[in-house]
């Protein structure tokens, strides 16, 4: 969008008739717009699609656990094949627990029938490795597996064999994955009620069931890897930041939570990178950094520490956050639009989804949203009296784990928005599977590459306009 004042000063200094200068002007947006949708049509939403499914393969990838090193070694193999200078930052060790493997199954009662496995368990984190089989049980009874629906503690299955925990279930109905307190010696595994409400009802009934399950955790105390990667521009002094948290968050699998983040931030990288090698466009004027974070807020700190240094810099940051589906509307949320640091960046964000929405690519319906917080953007607009707000977004589907009508920020309506929402309010969408053991690529970003498309587009092109002045 080129501003009023940019115009007027055009008509003054060409001395058109405003007519002909107003054409002139037009025909200028239209080749720039044109120019954007070229580019915005070579971002690839299978080659995302596939980076959810590798990430999600190693597994929860939580800070300093072989997965998050695992993931972040092939991240920057990644980034360096696509050209971009590369650094993997250590951040300070922490303890970790990752689950390695599991299984957990009704023994049959008939001889030589199949044992049947329950298919939604997950490991609660801090669970510890066990192997075993039991009578199941909805009472704390010594030597049982033990079915409850409260939150399990070490007291209240003192002699159980492991526990089975069906009383934390997401919207979708897929079980929450929990971080277990205190001093554990039996595995605990959370489970959908859905296949637990069978087992209650054969209990019920007077039948026994047996359970056998098995599971491999591990444990440690290793640094968080981050992986860093710069496309240099040809002002080396500022940059702009594309970044996303690499691990899963909860210890599920995370695959719009938050996968689809960093295979938006790999995408863009790749996109941009390839178009300036191939000349279609010229370097950036400026840096263009991107980032997976390996712990979500905490290795965003790290690297803030660092930024303040020199804190001219960073002139703006791309945050992404459950990035790559949403249960029950189409449609790209920038925030926070309420923060004074935020106007420009968010007018310009705006603009970019106005001047392209509903075209091939890019999403029907858009709007910007008040803080919400939660998320790495914000890590870069600290509260701390004296310290440096940085212009700082996140680009995003959905937002914790169902809708949430918000007020309109004053001068900010949604784009294109849905007809019969209440005046003055923008519902933003939730994730039904979210922090939950359904958050995996079939339920969710399989289901809706576009919205990771959608990020990815209108992303990389408010970082362009910003840099080249438009």
């Amino acid at each position: 969008m080129v501003p009023v004042l940019v115009v007027a000063s055009l008509l003054a200094a060409t001395g058109e008739t405003r007519p002909a200068a107003q054409a002139a002007q037009a025909a200028k947006v239209g080749s720039g717009i044109a120019t954007e949708r070229a580019l915005a049509a070579t971002v690839n939403e299978e080659r995302m699609v596939e980076t959810v499914r590798r990430l999600v393969g190693f597994g929860p990838r939580m800070y300093g656990t072989p997965s998050n090193h695992e993931t972040a070694a092939w991240l920057a193999s990644a980034f360096r094949e696509a050209g971009l200078e590369v650094t993997v930052r250590e951040d300070p060790p922490r303890h970790w627990y990752q689950p390695v493997s599991w299984d957990v199954r009704t023994v049959a009662e008939a001889p030589g029938a199949p044992a049947v496995a329950l298919k939604t368990t997950w490991p609660s984190s801090g669970s510890p490795s066990g192997k075993g089989e039991g009578v199941l049980s909805l009472e704390t009874t010594p030597g049982a597996v033990c079915l409850t629906a409260s939150n399990p503690t070490p007291e209240t299955t003192t002699g159980c064999l492991a526990v089975l925990f069906d009383g934390r279930a997401s919207a979708s109905g897929w079980p929450g994955v929990g971080r277990l307190r205190g001093t554990w010696t039996i595995p605990v595994f959370a489970v959908s009620p859905r296949e637990t409400t069978p087992l209650r009802e054969r209990l019920a009934a007077g039948q026994k069931v047996r359970v056998t399950f098995a599971l491999d955790a591990k444990t440690g105390s290793s640094a968080g890897h981050t992986v860093v990667a710069t496309l240099p521009g040809r002002d080396r002094s500022k940059y702009v930041l594309f970044c996303a948290h690499g691990d899963s968050d909860s210890g599920g699998p995370g695959a719009n939570d938050n996968a689809s983040g960093v295979a938006i931030v790999l995408e863009i990288a790749r996109t941009v990178a390839a178009a300036v090698k191939s000349g279609t466009i010229p370097q950036p004027g400026w840096d263009l950094r991107f980032a997976s974070w390996g712990g979500e807020i905490s290795s965003t700190r790290e690297y803030l520490a660092g930024v303040e240094k020199d804190p001219s810099r960073l002139q703006a940051v791309f945050n992404y956050d459950q990035s790559g589906f949403g249960s029950s509307k189409e449609a790209l949320y920038v925030e926070p639009d309420d923060v004074p640091a935020n106007k420009e960046i968010v007018t310009l964000v705006r603009a970019v989804m106005t001047d392209h929405v509903g075209t091939r690519g890019f999403p029907g319906h858009a709007a910007s949203v008040k803080s919400q917080g939660g998320t790495d953007s914000y890590v870069f607009q600290p509260r701390t009296q004296g310290a440096t707000i940085y212009p700082s977004v996140t680009l995003y589907t959905s937002a914790w784990d169902k809708a949430r009508a918000q007020p309109v920020t004053e001068g900010f309506p949604p784009i294109n928005w849905y007809a019969g929402e209440q005046p003055g309010m923008v519902t933003v969408d939730g994730d039904a599977f979210y922090h939950s053991v359904g958050d995996t690529p079939a339920n969710t970003t399989d289901t809706e590459p576009s919205n990771m498309g959608w990020c990815a587009r209108v992303g990389l092109l408010s970082a362009l306009r910003l840099i080249s002045g438009r």
